[in-house]
């Protein structure tokens, strides 16, 4: 009796061996990485050009226009007694941390004034040939400079506007801008609106949340001060 007893615990003894070294070899198997099994390949944009493309609207530009605007600076140097010759801006570039901020932000103003980015606006812009801006205390680093601006937009159910964020009686609010940086119809000063002019504005905003008729601030949502070349070539 004790010879087929002796025998079943040798063959527990193995199993459990046997068993245990399957776990250690199971447990020494690389973990898989959900960041590599989850990752999506990410398609171009339609809009995306080729190098060639590129190539030939480079030279589109340098041919067309960067002569013309250093005709016209030149000129504006010669009636101040400035020898120097005017360098015309070729681009402008944003550190990439820059404009990851800067999307997420706009993303975050909008959705807390109730509106949805519809598109993002460029804006070809120029800085004046003054010290500081009008209306404003802000220096001008490179007067005469050309420059780009970057504006979100929401649709109202017809179009497209710019818009800026103000301080409401019921939180943040998108106010409309038309395509010149101007209030539509004079709203969304800080300035108390009488109700029928508010009447006659707000049908045209589907969706929105640009009730009140007292604003508080003006929250611009547009970006600029990138750095073009040349100059000031990283200053």
């Amino acid at each position: 009796m004790k010879r087929p007893f002796n025998l079943i615990c040798k063959f527990l003894c193995v199993f459990t061996i046997l068993a245990a070294l399957g776990c250690n070899e199971q447990t020494n198997e690389k973990p898989k990485n959900p960041i590599q099994e989850d990752k999506k390949t990410v398609k171009p944009p339609n809009e995306i050009i080729d190098i060639s493309e590129a190539k030939s609207m480079y030279e589109s530009y340098e041919k067309r226009r960067v002569p013309l605007i250093q005709q016209y600076e030149d000129s504006i140097n010669t009636e101040k007694g400035i020898e120097k010759e005017f360098d015309v801006g070729r681009f402008v570039y944003y550190d990439y941390k820059t404009i990851k901020q800067y999307l997420a932000y706009i993303e975050q103003e909008a959705a807390d004034a109730n509106v949805e980015i519809s598109t993002l606006r460029l804006y070809y812009s120029n800085y004046p040939d003054e010290e500081v801006f009008p209306n404003s205390e802000t220096p001008i680093k490179h007067p005469r400079q050309n420059s780009l601006m970057l504006s979100p937009t929401f649709n109202d159910g017809k179009r497209d506007v710019l818009f800026y964020i103000s301080q409401g009686t019921e939180g943040k609010q998108a106010v409309p801008m038309n395509n010149s940086f101007e209030d539509i119809n004079g709203y969304g000063n800080t300035e108390e609106r009488n109700t029928k002019a508010y009447a006659s504005f707000a049908p045209n905003l589907n969706n929105t949340n640009v009730a009140p008729a007292v604003l508080q601030g003006r929250e611009s949502l547009t970006l600029n001060r990138g750095t073009g070349v040349p100059p000031p070539k990283n200053q």
